[in-house]
């Protein structure tokens, strides 16, 4: 224990607040409580911040998961200011209040730990390591195993900062190690080890469901667009799909100002006239944004699918909000004098009546009935506010207020003393910006968007926050949307999503769709390509397939796969699907998609009831045309030709089994027979998928030694016919394929149905892929 050194450290970091932060800062070194977050929050200086509220209470541990609430000594407040300030020299002075108030939270369990371990020598000269490990046991058993690393990075960071200063007793040497999977440190033979994965109860088919949109929760979302009542709700509702379509952070979005929108025609190369389809030009949309985490000022592209709805987005809000922003205006124009609507400035005395305030300075909503409901709703909002005079008449007593005491009433509500009133202010990027509340996408009355009131103050005008959001989507004790329109998530409980959730889910959505990783925090709007991994929540499993730990090249499926991995059971048993026609009967589905019939006749019956579903086009038509004539000589056609010698894919209706087959099933490499017909079933087109593939490296191989010899022209031209005589062969497969009635086979109970948007997403990644291949 140094007390000398411990002192330098103090001294140096309030010299340097004192110097350097006080002289914009609200707070003082010797507060209990610094305010951070907002400037309408009492946000200020190196603690202002784009959105929310953040409060360092240093008297107390409240709150805190896992430990109780005591008393902080004065001694150890200061020390944990000191750490702060540190910490945000360290970075450049760019440290989020965010990031300090995650560390201001590990040193107050640093303290209860100390406490428990030395109640007699509560100094932070005597933490220890043991302090250390102790406090992160604690916070381990009350925090999720993904987050687990973050705090243990926290705990390294503040560790270095103390050692340096060397004020302990002993160096600390918090060094608890962690057995934690991510997309970055995952190696092959860690994913291969199933002991690991058992130690960490870690289910390689397990979906992080809790930070994705569930199918439910989309489908509740989307039923709000036809039962949200007010432009309060609306409003709030726009800001969520536009999250959803996105992935912006919550403050991001928060900050989009009302001329965001860019629209860029498209240009031809060649000819640099705009791109037309079908006689409209065509266009790209993007979103100018301030980006979090230092990711500057940038410009979103949306998703071309996607652009009407933005565009749609922005016209509703620009729509919800157009009497807010003229009533800003107008308040600006007479330079801000006071807060009072037009309106009210437009009558003549110094004073008004409770009538005028409805609709002007007070909105009441349509549950509160008559007009004499309305009024008294705004006298009990008045009550500290001193009446003028009263009037007696026959319906009642009018009551009148002072225009100026009507002001004062508006900005008691909000922050309005500072120099800017009506402007947004916050810290971005180590820089004070303003921006004006008129230029702000979304804005809102006071109060309009809170569920439960009926009373809204139409003459405060501010923009949305982070607070107010999660109430409004079920992430506080408010009245959720959710559950006044009785929206459920499950039999018992409401639905409810957080505003970060959206981005989870887009980000997924490009993780499973193998988008690079660089990719990926470029569309997110990411510096650190690294924290790509804690927004990527696809299972275990799936992580390992795109990982490419079992690589796609001539080694691997290609140079092994054999006729057995397409036959009908096999492929059964992958994806647990039939595919049947309405055409057929169940006996004859069945039979079709296993090849398994019994006999000619049910043979020759399969095929008559197939020719509505594209099969058998040649015998087909000369059944229809025979069958015009002599209904009998038509069935024995069928009869005829009743055979269906299963191939590796299709079917021989020669019957060589007994008079083999004179062309060597060449049809299989590409050739074409008249005798080879497809049959759809199961693995057919698997394996003409495998053969195209196949037949692909081949070519590029030849490709390669024609460029030098030109006597393997012929080979590689006979390869481009089957190549090409395959894939007319895939084409008509897929589409008879399309027209057919997918059937899961297997009881529900064993498959793990969609529970979330990126699982849907996956199923269908998997069918382009397939497709592709």
């Amino acid at each position: 224990m140094d007390n000398a050194q411990y002192s330098n450290f103090i001294n140096e970091q309030k010299k340097y607040f004192d110097e350097y932060i006080q002289p914009t800062f609200k707070g003082k070194w010797e507060d209990s409580r610094w305010y951070g977050g907002t400037l309408i929050s009492g946000g200020s200086g190196w603690l202002l911040a784009r959105a929310g509220k953040i409060h360092f209470n240093f008297k107390e541990t409240k709150r805190i998961l896992g430990i109780k609430n005591i008393h902080v000594n004065e001694i150890y407040q200061e020390f944990m200011k000191a750490v702060l300030v540190l910490s945000y020299r360290k970075s450049n002075s760019k440290a989020s209040p965010q990031k300090l108030y995650s560390e201001f939270l590990i040193l107050k369990r640093w303290y209860s730990a100390l406490l428990d371990e030395k109640p007699a020598k509560i100094h932070p000269c005597y933490l220890s390591t043991s302090v250390l490990n102790n406090s992160f046991e604690i916070l381990i058993q009350n925090s999720t195993k993904t987050q687990h690393a973050n705090h243990a990075g926290g705990y390294h960071r503040l560790q270095e900062i103390i050692n340096y200063y060397s004020f302990t007793e002993h160096n600390l040497d918090f060094s608890i190690k962690l057995l934690y999977i991510n997309s970055q440190n995952r190696t092959s033979n860690a994913l291969k080890t199933k002991a690991l994965l058992e130690q960490l109860e870690i289910d390689e088919d397990q979906v992080e469901t809790d930070k994705l949109i569930t199918i439910r929760t989309f489908i509740n979302i989307v039923t709000l667009i036809n039962l949200c009542q007010t432009n309060g709700e609306k409003l709030i509702l726009n800001f969520l799909l536009l999250l959803i379509v996105t992935g912006f952070r919550s403050t991001e979005a928060i900050l989009l100002k009302k001329d965001a929108l860019i629209k860029h025609v498209i240009l031809d190369p060649v000819t640099n006239k705009p791109v037309t389809l079908d006689g409209v030009e065509q266009f790209v949309i993007g979103l100018r944004y301030h980006g979090a985490k230092r990711a500057g000022i940038r410009i979103h592209w949306v998703e071309p699918s996607s652009a009407q709805l933005v565009q749609s987005i922005f016209a509703n809000v620009l729509d919800l909000t157009k009497q807010l922003r003229e009533n800003l205006y107008y308040i600006r124009s007479k330079n801000c004098c006071n807060l009072l609507p037009k309106e009210i400035d437009d009558i003549t005395q110094d004073y008004v009546e409770i009538d005028d305030l409805i609709g002007t300075v007070f909105g009441v909503k349509d549950k509160t009935r008559g007009r004499a409901g309305q009024r008294d709703v705004v006298t009990k909002t008045l009550k500290n506010v001193p009446i003028y005079k009263e009037i007696k008449e026959k319906r009642g007593i009018k009551k009148y207020y002072l225009k100026k005491d009507i002001n004062l009433f508006i900005k008691s509500l909000n922050n309005y003393d500072s120099e800017f009133p009506l402007h947004h202010i916050f810290n971005y990027e180590g820089k004070i910006e303003k921006i004006a509340f008129e230029d702000l996408l979304f804005i809102h009355e006071y109060r309009s968007t809170n569920l439960q009131r009926a009373f809204i103050n139409k003459a405060n005008i501010l923009p949305l926050t982070l607070k107010i959001i999660d109430g409004f989507l079920g992430n506080s004790e408010n009245l959720s949307v959710f559950k006044k329109y009785n929206l459920l998530e499950n039999k018992n409980e409401y639905t409810k999503i957080s505003t970060h959730i959206p981005r989870h889910n887009i980000n997924t959505f490009l993780a499973i769709s193998g988008l690079s990783e660089h990719l990926q925090a470029m569309l997110m709007g990411r510096v650190d390509v690294k924290q790509n991994q804690y927004y990527q929540h696809i299972a275990l499993k799936q992580r390992r397939l795109t990982a490419g730990i079992f690589s796609k090249n001539e080694s691997g499926p290609v140079a092994t796969a054999n006729n057995k991995d397409f036959s009908p059971i096999e492929s059964i048993k992958k994806d647990g699907i039939m595919y049947f026609s309405k055409n057929n009967d169940i006996e004859n589905n069945l039979k079709r998609n296993l090849q398994t019939f019994d006999s000619r006749k049910e043979t020759a019956n399969f095929i008559k009831n197939s020719f509505f579903d594209g099969y058998f086009a040649d015998i087909s038509a000369a059944f229809n045309e025979l069958n015009k004539e002599n209904t009998g000589l038509a069935d024995k056609l069928i009869e005829r030709h009743a055979y269906l010698y299963p191939l590796p894919f299709g079917a021989c209706m020669r019957e060589i089994a007994i008079h083999s087959c004179p062309k060597r099933l060449s049809c299989q490499s590409g050739d074409q027979c008249g005798n080879f017909t497809l049959t759809g079933r199961k693995g057919e087109l698997d394996a003409i998928n495998f053969q195209i593939m196949k037949l692909s490296n081949e070519i590029s191989l030849l490709d390669c030694l024609v460029t030098n010899d030109s006597s393997y022209k012929e080979m590689l031209d006979n390869l481009h016919e089957k190549f090409n005589s395959l894939v007319q062969l895939q084409e008509k497969s897929v589409e008879i394929q399309n027209d057919l009635i997918p059937i899961i086979v297997f009881p529900y109970d064993n498959i793990k149905l969609p529970h979330t948007l990126s699982e849907l997403f996956a199923i269908e990644q998997q069918k382009i892929e397939s497709r592709d291949n």
